[in-house]
């Protein structure tokens, strides 16, 4: 075997081998006297210094160690949490030398070929070089074992593991799985590979006890996994992440797209080298070099070698190429025979004289949409030949970029902005990229773009790192007379442009286990159980808990005498309800008997006189430049006093008139569900299904502005959408599940569903108060059953939740309710209070003059006592406009300051459980009704946003993103939007009309919100 570069081992104690089986095994394996053994595992490589009086027989250790491993996994000898082993490095030096003197690597996936090497058959040096280049060619056939060999033999020196898997998802057209965009023209541009093949994705885990730094392995992993040429992949995502912790620190995406493939990309759209290096592969076997120039709209190729190539040979082999490709702007192509060395410098001219000429007419001559430049076509504002030259702008070695992916754009237009999001595998760099782009828009002078935002961000991220932009002149003059009433949307662009939405989700699985061992427990445990256990045997309690005590649960299955013991607390329980019954009863008779006189209600003082401020009607400066009038329904224009902020609002819709004894339900012991429900069918049956449904909570009623969204949709071409709010104080996902799944599926759907809401909607560590009171009500009863679907695919066995609600547990439900009021009925008349029980609790109530405060929610909300539920003042849209505004200063001074430890929105914080399954939920039944699902986080006040209250929004924002990939609905995050602007709410969490203004015209002009048109 070669030497290697020696590897220095250190001595130290804390070597991991010590305190393993490994050690003992390998001084019994190696078997050589007098010798000290130390082990260090470094990635996926085993390091093993053997050292004595001597340097240790080289050829002796290998051989002992080669068939050793033969007859072992090496892995059964580490601790489970440690990755797989690659390679096993032998090194022996003498006691007391700095470094090594030899050096033996042993390849553990290929230990047959060394057991062959052993035989004789072959020498050092050809096993070395036939392990190697086996392992290469397993690794470009997209061996996922093979690639993380590969990946480690880079990787293992900085002590970064390696594990690689490869997965392919399902096709566009298959049921019940995540759609993917553009799929045809990415076919189209990649004939060679098949559909099934472009979708496979290679995953691989880098894992390590330190954070490395994303610029220290990323273009490395880039450029290797690229130099496979891997056939069949669409690209690799790496995730890299610290030995232990569930979340890895940050994710790569690497394009695995082919050299040969993207040189076609660039060759379509004209460019020279690219069609140059393709018809230099074309001609290699002919051994002649080939140069290109565009001159005009003609390409003229030069084919020279020292004997003039034969025309028919070289025109055979790149013409059908040309042709297939069809370069944009090129209408000929001249090629010319010339004989003699070639010369180092390009050609630029046409040759002289050469020994032939052949020429050929190309698709752009007959095809008008491929005749004009690309150059023209960008001119005229063809966003992809525009992406096309800014990626020739960014990437000018074209080497560079097919090693590592090079710098890719991609381009939105919103109105007159254009915003150019750039990745790379280390994020491009703001100083040469931002001014660059810009420059180049600029010059293009395109009529429609009056400024250009670019953003930069490493490949596999979805937020940008950096954002760069500039209004060009003519924006500035063409936009004095109009006003921005909200922040320009930023888009959001998808991790790649041919799979838009495809979001990179956490691989499932972990890297390592976590190992367990059982420890005696102390004293203070031993208490415990003892308690536990005697608590058990009173049968008044009981341990759920897996990890109870042995001895608690021994107590709680063995106690002797269930049914006496069940008697017993049986009547004793009776006796105390019948003497708790009499001595109300005894207390309660006086004290009705005394019924309080009537007292007058006085009369009706005169309404005070109300103070008009001096209005002027006079035309204020640019007045008749408004062009809207006095009579055209617009928004309100609200000015307070002078140093206040103009505020836009909607003019105020008619009150709603419910009468929900009209509802074809009972109850669902939620007014506003009730009334919410009636209104919905009238506005159904006067104006037709709404084209946006907004649900949520009060957060939802109060922020969202359906006359505002429908004004604004309109200047953006969507004339005509009807909007109705659907929101419901104290909404959760369960809520808005139910509402949307089970209550509305009888009725006329929506277009969209806008779920507008926060983190307290999600968080499972929240009691569900309004949801717990729906689901035991008589109208929950009365709704519809939820059929139980057949057997899920394998796929939607992992997004599919349970279904909690079937037939037969609801009717088990009716038959129990009505059981408990045929028995209450008949028990209520032995009982001397029971009909009295709603003044008794009156009476209680009056008669306490303290009250117990709950644990503290939001901030209190100060037009809760004038608005109790919103009750007679929801319009004939659903929305609840409320006009005050929140004032930090005097708010405080009037409610106290609750902290966000104290705030029981965000205690027992977890995105895990019952919501998250009605999310999936929800999700899964929008798409089956091909209803596209908007969840949008709103605003909240800086005030409200403590450094508690922001670490978990912060955590819930990252759990929206990974489920809005995970589920395939959209997410639109407004939550620090408008923080600083306290005018647009009613109090530190709730949006007041001039907010839903804001969010409704901010919402219509957000591109990426799939609105529909009617």
């Amino acid at each position: 075997m070669g030497n290697r570069s020696p590897y220095t081992v250190s001595s130290s104690p804390k070597a991991v081998g010590s305190r393993l089986p490994l050690l003992p095994w390998l001084y019994r394996v190696i078997g050589i006297p007098q010798i000290q053994l130390q082990v260090r595992l470094r990635g996926n490589n085993l390091y093993i210094l053997a050292e004595g009086r001597n340097c240790p027989d080289r050829s002796l250790m290998f051989e002992q160690m080669v068939r050793a491993l033969a007859k072992i996994e090496i892995e059964t000898l580490l601790p489970p949490s440690q990755p797989k082993v690659y390679q096993v490095i032998l090194y022996g030096r003498r006691a007391g030398e700095p470094r090594p003197e030899w050096a033996e690597v042993i390849h553990v996936a290929q230990i047959d070929r060394h057991l062959e090497d052993l035989k004789g058959a072959k020498t050092e040096g050809e096993t070395t070089v036939a392990i190697e280049l086996a392992n290469l060619g397993m690794a470009k056939r997209g061996r996922p074992d093979a690639i993380a060999r590969y990946l480690s033999e880079a990787l293992s020196a900085l002590g970064v593991a390696v594990r690689a898997s490869v997965k392919s998802a399902a096709l566009p057209e298959e049921p019940g799985l995540p759609q993917m965009a553009n799929l045809a023209s990415v076919l189209s541009s990649t004939a060679s590979l098949t559909p099934q093949a472009l979708l496979n994705r290679l995953w691989v885990v880098c894992e390590s006890v330190y954070s490395p730094d994303t610029s220290l392995l990323s273009e490395t992993i880039a450029q290797r996994l690229r130099d496979l040429e891997l056939d069949g992949f669409r690209d690799a995502i790496v995730f890299s992440r610290v030995r232990g912790e569930a979340e890895p620190e940050w994710v790569l995406r690497v394009d695995l797209t082919p050299p040969q493939e993207m040189l076609k990309d660039w060759a379509r759209w004209g460019d020279v080298e690219a069609l140059t290096r393709l018809m230099s592969s074309a001609v290699r076997d002919q051994g002649v070099d080939l140069s290109a120039t565009l001159m005009d709209k003609t390409l003229h190729v030069t084919a020279q070698r020292l004997n003039a190539p034969e025309k028919e040979r070289i025109f055979a082999a790149i013409a059908p190429l040309i042709d297939t490709i069809a370069p944009q702007g090129i209408r000929a192509m001249a090629v010319y025979g010339l004989s003699g060395t070639p010369n180092p410098i390009p050609h630029l001219s046409i040759p002289d004289a050469p020994t032939w000429v052949q020429w050929m007419n190309l698709p752009a001559a007959q095809h008008p949409a491929l005749s004009e430049s690309t150059r023209l076509l960008a001119q005229e504002g063809d966003l992809s030949a525009i992406a096309f030259l800014l990626t020739r702008l960014l990437n000018p070695h074209l080497d560079t970029q097919l090693a590592t992916g090079g710098i890719r754009l991609q381009i939105r237009q919103k109105e007159d902005l254009l915003h150019i999001m750039t990745d790379a595998p280390v994020c491009p760099s703001q100083s040469q990229v931002g001014a660059k782009v810009v420059k180049f828009i600029r010059a293009l002078k395109l009529p429609d773009v009056q400024g250009v935002r670019v953003y930069g961000r490493r490949s596999g991220q979805k937020r940008p790192l950096w954002s760069y932009g500039t209004d060009f002149a003519s924006r500035d003059l063409n936009s004095t007379r109009r006003t921005r009433s909200t922040p320009e949307t930023t888009p959001e662009f998808a991790t790649s442009d041919a799979y838009v939405g495809d979001l990179l989700t956490r691989e499932p699985g972990a890297l390592t286990v976590p190992e367990y061992e059982d420890v005696e427990p102390t004293p203070w445990e031993r208490v415990t159980e003892a308690i536990q256990g005697g608590m058990a045997r009173t049968r008044l309690f009981t341990i759920e808990s897996e990890t109870a005590p042995n001895t608690a649960r021994a107590a709680q299955t063995s106690a002797p005498n269930d049914a006496r013991v069940a008697i017993v607390w049986a009547a004793l329980g009776i006796l105390l309800t019948v003497q708790a019954d009499w001595l109300l009863g005894q207390f309660v008779k006086p004290l009705i008997a005394a019924k309080p006189a009537p007292i007058a209600s006085p009369a009706p003082l005169p309404p005070e006189q109300l103070t008009l401020p001096q209005l002027s009607l006079q035309k204020t400066e640019g007045f008749d430049e408004l062009g809207s009038g006095f009579t055209q329904p617009t928004q309100t224009l609200l000015t307070p006093g002078s140093g206040s902020t103009a505020l836009l609002a909607s003019p105020l819709k008619p009150k709603a008139a419910i009468d929900t004894s009209r509802s074809p339900y009972p109850t669902f012991n939620a007014p506003q569900i009730d009334e919410k429900f009636v209104l919905y069918r009238q506005y159904v049956a006067q104006y037709g299904a709404p084209d946006v449904l907004i649900v949520g909570s009060s957060r939802a009623m109060r922020g969202v502005d359906p006359v505002a969204l429908e004004q604004a949709l309109a200047t953006q071409g969507y004339s005509g959408m009807r909007v109705f709010n659907f929101g419901i104080n104290g909404a959760t996902v369960q809520v808005v599940d139910l509402v949307v799944r089970r209550l509305l599926a009888s009725e006329k759907q929506p277009k969209l569903i806008l779920f507008a809401d926060g983190l307290r909607a999600f968080n499972e560590g929240r009691p569900d108060a309004t949801y717990n009171a729906i689901v035991s009500s008589p109208g929950y009863r009365k709704l519809p059953e939820v059929e139980i679907d057949a057997a899920p695919s394998p796929t939607q066995a992992f997004t599919k939740p349970l279904e909690t609600i079937v037939r037969t547990p609801t009717t088990v439900a009716d038959r129990y309710q009505s059981f408990n009021d045929q028995l209450l009925q008949q028990t209520g008349q032995l009982s001397t209070i029971w009909s009295q029980r709603d003044k008794l609790q009156t009476l209680i109530k009056r008669s306490l003059s303290f009250s117990f405060s709950p644990i503290a929610t939001s901030e209190a909300d100060p037009e809760s006592t004038i608005v109790q539920d919103g009750q007679g003042l929801i319009d004939l849209n659903g929305f609840l406009p409320i006009s005050l505004r929140f004032n930090p200063v005097t708010y405080y001074q009037k409610y106290s300051r609750v902290p966000g430890e104290s705030d029981a929105d965000y205690a027992n914080f977890n995105l895990e459980g019952a919501q998250t399954q009605a999310l999936r939920s929800l999700a899964q039944y929008t798409k089956s009704q091909d209803i596209p699902l908007v969840v949008i986080n709103l605003p909240l006040t800086e005030n409200y946003l403590d450094s508690y209250r922001r670490e978990r929004e912060q955590q819930f924002q990252q759990y929206l993103m990974r489920m809005s990939g995970e589920l395939g609905f959209t997410y639109r995050d407004l939550l620090e939007n408008w923080k600083n602007t306290p005018d647009f709410f009613s109090d530190p969490s709730h949006l007041n009309r001039y907010g839903a203004h804001a969010v409704s015209t901010h919402l219509a002009k957000d591109p990426l919100i799939p609105w529909r048109k009617r």
